[in-house]
């Protein structure tokens, strides 16, 4: 065969086998990717909902920005009262409890260092979600749910949410008929199922004190290190 004829023989392309062939293995790299790919975005939204949960815990604890919270009302958690053990909500962060029962701890007092500074957030407040349905939360009612607590008015104001836009919530376990503050956590329902906000729930209830039977939740307590051995699912696992 000439060179001629090699260069006429190159030119005529690919057979319809060997086409069919290229395709066969484009397919399966792509059957490999996507799941790589989606592997990959799970990882990155479970730790920017870990990251958000730090940030959370600064704000009510205190951290390298200041005192949070906590320290500026002498221990308490944010709540729209502050002598009933219910009301704990997360907007208390982004705009102050006007309920009396604070008194003078509604506005800082620079004399006695007391009292709300906020905002303790800058951002991340958002509306819940629509078709977001109070099951979801499990919203406190000490006649029928007693051990339910978490936001007593989930659907009001800004709420701080995770990577799945679903509500980062408070709770305060409640167990041998006794609430328990020293053990407030805050709690993310997670990846679950799918992207929509009622595709997820909360698994840890406000019984267990170590919150063992979490699942996917995310879970950081506030006061406490964490009770239950290994703590949440590694982000490259869950």
């Amino acid at each position: 065969m000439t060179g001629i004829q090699r260069f006429k023989s190159l030119q005529r392309g690919m057979t319809l086998l060997e086409l069919s062939v290229v395709l066969l293995i484009l397919i399966a790299l792509a059957g490999l990717t996507v799941p790589y790919v989606g592997g990959i975005g799970s990882t990155a939204m479970c730790q920017t909902t870990d990251a958000t949960m730090q940030a959370v815990k600064e704000a009510i604890m205190g951290g390298t920005a200041g005192a949070g919270f906590y320290g500026d009302t002498l221990g308490y958690y944010p709540k729209v009262t502050k002598s009933t053990a219910a009301d704990y909500n997360l907007t208390y962060l982004f705009s102050a409890p006007t309920d009396s029962s604070w008194g003078g701890m509604v506005s800082f007092n620079a004399k006695t260092a007391v009292g709300w500074r906020g905002p303790y957030l800058q951002s991340g407040g958002a509306a819940i979600p629509a078709g977001l349905g109070v099951s979801f939360v499990d919203v406190f009612d000490a006649a029928t749910n007693p051990t339910g607590k978490v936001h007593l008015a989930i659907n009001a104001g800004s709420q701080i949410m995770d990577a799945w836009h679903r509500p980062i919530n408070l709770q305060v376990p409640y167990y041998g008929g006794v609430y328990h503050p020293e053990y407030a956590r805050l709690v993310s329902a997670g990846p679950g199922t799918g992207i929509e906000p009622g595709d997820a729930a909360i698994d840890t209830t406000i019984q267990t004190q170590d919150a063992s039977d979490r699942g996917d939740d995310r879970v950081l307590y506030l006061k406490t290190p964490d009770p239950l051995a290994g703590g949440n699912t590694p982000c490259d696992q869950s």
